[in-house]
């Protein structure tokens, strides 16, 4: 209460009293629409509850809940039993692995009780507590359902979380992650969501968003000594989830809230100050990964985000990359190319331009291709042609109003564009105003095409820190984007007949072929002009009638309460 105190008198005088009040009234107004969205997007009624009840699988696979506890309170581990016996898909068992001392016997009391009237409830007390690692481990031993879910002794699941997963199972998944919600007292009052992307590997390798609730295929275990590696205690979840993902034939995300986090002294939920054996054991877990996958690189925690962490992949060779201008028209060339040379340290390079002036470099590891002027039908029509003329093993297009904000950003970009799994990459984009102009492109019916964090200030983080890691995005722009020459042919080149859009059609096509897209914010160029990024992807028409069925799916990087939320 002091606290709380404490901040209103410092914003009071900050702002004034008057601001103060308008700006709580607002605030107010807006957490009062928001819980009104959040509550019907999560909250089923009677006729949905006996719908989903009454529903008949085809195959009604069981799901074995995996619960370690320890010295759990009681309230917590009545509402956690409670909200499995609320499930309105019945085939499930939950196993308990209780390694509470003796002075919190009645946990074992508790769960016995239950055992007498639900024989689904199973409960196995330990000769020792062996933390959460070995806990898990000897949870999982207990087990007979042919799929996992992870439950936390604190934590509740959501009356159709069983389900949602089963709908997902039947549909051949073999590992299901959904979102959660965090919670102190009361589930229905809380505003405090944590929606999540599909899945992505460079984002799963930037943080740990999966996280609460997950489900796998116990096959997934095969070949493996334990769910959990004493090694990786810490962020044995992190460890978990990088593993099981390499091995999972089909991942599914839920984009419904469908766990429930408690928030209460003590928990990993309400603190999230970091203890430094945790940091050191995820970056751990995502070098391993590396090494597994043949990936060289070093991770490294991005201060001051104990929690998000950045891959410096390694590459010895230096191979020629080639920048393909466009939208010179009205600048001095030769001075543009110039100041961009001056932010770059990357070589060697090749800068492909079709201009009137006359570029020279004075530079052994520079090489200039002026291409006679022709009238293009758009910019694609140019970029195709180029391409003719290109001698890199990788290409980048980028608009002549751009210029690098950081002198590596080429290097950034080559990290990933000579992954054999990695289509396009492209950068964070700064504007004029300071504000975001660019932060990765996701399809939307209403939009057409919707922008990530557009207008947000540069200096923000974003939803969930979102500006600050490697992600995996749907479609990038050619305003700045890197692919290497051997994904370029394999593709097939731009459509010129999409015009506009013939940037994206060329990222849609990567991912057809399970080519991985992904947007660098380590990479972040400022654009100079007023027009904005989606202006140069205004006509759509001929986009949304060969993509049309893709975009009347929903984007799995684009989730639907975020939207509606307008948090992204």
């Amino acid at each position: 209460m002091q606290n709380i105190l404490i901040k209103v008198i410092r914003k009071i005088k900050h702002e004034g009293i008057k601001k103060a009040i308008c700006n709580y009234v607002r605030k107010t107004k807006t957490l009062k629409k928001e819980l009104a969205i959040i509550q019907k997007y999560h909250l089923i009624d009677e006729e949905e509850r006996l719908r989903q009840k009454n529903y008949t699988f085809k195959c009604k696979e069981k799901i074995s809940i995996i619960t370690p506890l320890y010295n759990t309170p009681q309230d917590y581990l009545i509402e956690l039993i409670e909200s499995l016996k609320k499930q309105t898909y019945s085939n499930w068992e939950l196993c308990l692995a209780d390694g509470s001392d003796e002075s919190h016997k009645y946990v074992g009391a508790i769960c016995k009780n239950y055992i007498k009237s639900d024989e689904r409830i199973l409960y196995k007390h330990l000769e020792e507590n062996e933390g959460i690692v070995g806990n898990t481990n000897k949870s999982i031993q207990m087990a007979t359902g042919t799929y996992l879910g992870l439950l936390d002794h604190d934590d509740i699941l959501h009356e159709s979380a069983l389900y949602e997963c089963m709908r997902a199972i039947q549909d051949k998944a073999d590992f299901i992650y959904t979102d959660e919600m965090k919670f102190k007292n009361d589930i229905e009052n809380s505003v405090d969501i944590i929606c999540k992307s599909g899945f992505g590997k460079d984002e799963l390798r930037s943080h740990n968003y999966i996280c609460h609730f997950v489900v796998f295929k116990r096959s997934l275990l095969d070949g493996m000594n334990e769910l959990y590696r004493k090694e990786c205690e810490g962020s044995q979840d992190y460890d978990m989830v990088l593993r099981l993902t390499e091995k999972a034939k089909k991942i599914v995300h839920i984009p419904k809230i469908l766990y429930y986090w408690r928030v209460h002294a003590g928990s990993v939920s309400q603190d999230l100050s970091v203890k430094w054996y945790a940091v050191d054991s995820a970056i751990k877990a995502i070098s391993e990964q590396l090494n597994r996958t043949g990936d060289k690189g070093k991770v490294h925690c991005n201060l001051p985000y104990e929690t998000i962490y950045r891959i410096q992949y390694e590459f010895t060779e230096h191979p020629l990359v080639s920048i393909c201008l466009w939208g010179i028209q009205g600048i001095n060339v030769k001075k543009y190319i110039e100041n961009l040379l001056d932010k770059t340290s990357y070589r060697p390079l090749e800068i492909v331009v079709s201009t009137g002036e006359e570029i020279d470099i004075n530079d052994e590891n520079i090489q200039i291709k002026n291409i006679k002027t022709k009238t293009d039908k758009n910019r694609y029509e140019w970029f195709e042609r180029a391409r003719k003329y290109m001698c890199g093993e990788y290409q980048l297009y980028l608009k002549g109003a751009c210029i690098p904000e950081n002198d590596n950003w080429i290097e950034e970009l080559l990290m990933y564009a000579r992954r054999h799994d990695v289509g396009v990459v492209g950068t964070a984009i700064k504007s004029q105003w300071n504000k975001v102009a660019f932060g990765g492109a996701v399809l939307d019916w209403d939009e057409g095409v919707h922008i990530i964090d557009k207008g947000l200030d540069w200096g923000d983080q974003g939803y969930e820190a979102n500006m600050r890691y490697v992600r995996n995005i749907t479609a990038l722009t050619s305003m700045c984007m890197m692919i290497s020459r051997k994904r370029m042919e394999e593709i097939g080149g731009y459509s010129i007949e999409l015009g506009d859009c013939a940037d994206i059609d060329f990222c849609l096509r990567c991912q057809e072929k399970k080519y991985w897209n992904v947007w660098n914010c380590f990479s972040a160029v400022y654009y100079s002009e007023s027009e904005s990024v989606i202006d140069f992807w205004k006509n759509v028409n001929e986009f949304k009638i060969k993509w049309r069925d893709k975009i009347l799916q929903r984007d799995e990087f684009y989730h639907p309460l975020l939207k509606e939320l307008k948090k992204m």
